[in-house]
This record gives C-alpha cells, structure tokens and sequence, in this order.
C-alpha cells in the first residue's frame, strides 16, 4: 500500500512540474551553444570536479602503513 502511495506522489510531482526559466548572470551562461552541448560540458566539468574531490579526499585520509 505504501508503494502505490509513494508512486502517485512521484507521478504527481513529474506531471505538475514546468521548465524552468532562468537567466543566468553573464560568465554562466552558455550563449550560443546548444542545451545538449552546454549539459555535455557543464555536466563533464562537475564530474572532473567531483572525481578531483574524491582523489583528494583518498590522499589526504590516506594512514600509513607500519613496515
């Protein structure tokens, strides 16, 4: 019962949502580009970001081995 319950919420929420319209700040926006491509680039830089984070996180938490 509370499947059906958490599905028509979901469904709900998916159906009474718009597009959004924003206007970004000049240096934010990708004018001129596609919204496929400016989704591939801004979309491939935060998983650089990300991945750079999670290295750095590994190496700084790194313990030492005792020989």
């Amino acid at each position: 019962m509370r499947v059906r319950g958490a599905l028509a919420a979901a469904a709900g929420v998916g159906l009474s949502a718009t597009p959004a319209r924003a206007s970004h700040p000049i240096g934010l926006g990708a004018e001129g580009w596609s919204p496929l491509t400016a989704g591939l680039v801004f979309g491939g830089l935060a998983l650089l970001v990300g991945a750079i984070v999670v290295i750095l996180v590994t190496v700084f938490t790194r313990r030492d081995t005792p020989e």
